[in-house]
C-alpha cells in the first residue's frame, strides 16, 4: 500500500440537489423546513432513480468486463483453496467496478477540480477567516493550513490510496465506495497531504442540467464545510471556540444527543447540569464547526456574486436537502437543527435573505459568540 489514509472527518452527508426551478409557496425565512425538505421529495425521488440506474449500469458492466479475468484466475488457483479465489474474485470485481466508475463519471468532478473554482472557494475560505474574530496569529495558522487542502477527484484518490490494488484498503479505506456512487464527502490526509474528496455519488445528485454558476454554488457549502475540518482537526483544541460552543450548550443543548461518554460524565455528576451541556455541545464540536464555515463561506459567495434573493435561497436549499430526516448518532446533530436552527438563524444567511426575524427569541450561534437577530 502506497500510503496509510486517515479519515479525519466523515460526509457532511449534504448534497447539491438543483431544485432552483421549482415554484414553492414557502420560504427559508418563514418555513425553512418545508422549503428545504418537504418541497424537494419529488426532486429527491428523481435524484435517488439516476443515481440508482447509474450504480446498476457500472455493475453491470464491471461484471462483463470481470467473468473472463475470474475465469482465468480459477485455473491458476486450486478450488481447495476457496477463501483466495474468493479474495481474489472480489479484487477483480472492485477492480472493474472502478474502472467503470471512472469512465462513466468523466465530467461530473470538473465543479469541483476546475482550478478556478478552487482559487475562488480557497478565496473565500480566506476572507471567512479574515471576517472572523480570532487573533491574528490563529488567523495566520488557519490561512496556512488552508491554503495546503487539496481537493481531489475520485480517480486521483484510488490511486494515492492504493485502492484499485490493495484488497484491504478496498475493504476499509474507500469511503466513496467501489463505484464512487456512496454520497459522501469527507476531509483527510493522504501521507501528509491535507485532503478533502467529494465522491462522485455525492455529485450525481446534481441536476446535470444546471449551469456552471449553479452547480459551483451547490456544492460550497459541502466543500467549505470539509475544509473547515481541517482547521479544526482537534489539533486545535476547543478553547478558541469556546464562545461558540458555550451558546450552543448553554441556549440548544436538548437539541443534541448524548454520546456514550457523555451519558457517563453527566450521570456521574447528575448536579453539574452546565458542565454536562457543554460536554454533549463539544462533542458535537466538530462538525458544528465546520456547519459554521461552510454557512460563512455560502454567506461570502452570495454577497461576492450579487445573488438575488431568490437565487440565495435557491443555492441554500441545493445545500442543505441531503440533511433532511438525518438524526443524531452523538456526533452529527440532526438535519432538522442544522437547517432549521444553524443555518436557518445564523447572521449572516438571515441578512443575506432578509429576513424578518422579530419571532426569533433564542440567539444565533456563531464562531464568534451568541449574537441576538
Amino acid at each position: 500500500m502506497k500510503c496509510k489514509t486517515l479519515l479525519i472527518a466523515c460526509a457532511l452527508s449534504t448534497a447539491a440537489f438543483s431544485f432552483s426551478a421549482m415554484a414553492s409557496s414557502n420560504s427559508i425565512c418563514d418555513s425553512t423546513l418545508a422549503r428545504v425538505c418537504t418541497d424537494t421529495q419529488t426532486q429527491r425521488s428523481e435524484m435517488n432513480a439516476r443515481t440508482l440506474k447509474l450504480k446498476n449500469e457500472i455493475a453491470a458492466e464491471a461484471n462483463r468486463n470481470a467473468a473472463p479475468r475470474i475465469d482465468e484466475m480459477k485455473k491458476q488457483i486450486s478450488k481447495f483453496h476457496f477463501i483466495k479465489r474468493a479474495i481474489q474474485s472480489y479484487k477483480i470485481r472492485n477492480q472493474e467496478i472502478m474502472k467503470s466508475a471512472k469512465t462513466r463519471i468523466g465530467g461530473i468532478e470538473s465543479v469541483v477540480t476546475n482550478p478556478e473554482n478552487i482559487a475562488k472557494l480557497k478565496g473565500y475560505m480566506q476572507l471567512a477567516i479574515d471576517q472572523s474574530n480570532f487573533d491574528a496569529a490563529t488567523k495566520a495558522n488557519f490561512k496556512a493550513i488552508e491554503s495546503t487542502v487539496m481537493i481531489g477527484n475520485f480517480g486521483d484518490f484510488l490511486e494515492r490510496t492504493n485502492l484499485d490494488d490493495d484488497v484491504m484498503s478496498q475493504l476499509l479505506g474507500n469511503a466513496c465506495g467501489s463505484d464512487g456512487m456512496v454520497e459522501n464527502a469527507f476531509a483527510t490526509t493522504i501521507s501528509g497531504q491535507r485532503y478533502v474528496l467529494i465522491c462522485p455519488g455525492f455529485l450525481i445528485s446534481m441536476s446535470q442540467n444546471a449551469s456552471d454558476k449553479d452547480r459551483f454554488s451547490s456544492i460550497l457549502q459541502a466543500i467549505a464545510h470539509e475544509m473547515g475540518h481541517h482547521i479544526d482537526n482537534s489539533k486545535v483544541g476547543n478553547d478558541l471556540y469556546k464562545p461558540y460552543l458555550s451558546c450552543l450548550s448553554t441556549n440548544y443543548a436538548d437539541k443534541f444527543n448524548k454520546s456514550a461518554d457523555d451519558k457517563k460524565l453527566c450521570e456521574k455528576n447528575p448536579k453539574d447540569v452546565d458542565g454536562c451541556n457543554l460536554k454533549v455541545a463539544t462533542t458535537h464540536a466538530g462538525e458544528l464547526i465546520a456547519d459554521q464555515w461552510g454557512i460563512k463561506v455560502t454567506a461570502i459567495h452570495a454577497k461576492q456574486e450579487n445573488l438575488s434573493f431568490g437565487e440565495t435561497e435557491d443555492m441554500l436549499v441545493n445545500s442543505w436537502a441531503k440533511l433532511c430526516g438525518t438524526g443524531d448518532e452523538g456526533i452529527h446533530p440532526t438535519g432538522d437543527f442544522r437547517i432549521g436552527t444553524l443555518m436557518r438563524v445564523n447572521p449572516a444567511i438571515a441578512g443575506a435573505l432578509a429576513c424578518n426575524n422579530s419571532a426569533i427569541v433564542k440567539p444565533a450561534c456563531t464562531l464568534d459568540g451568541a449574537v441576538n437577530l
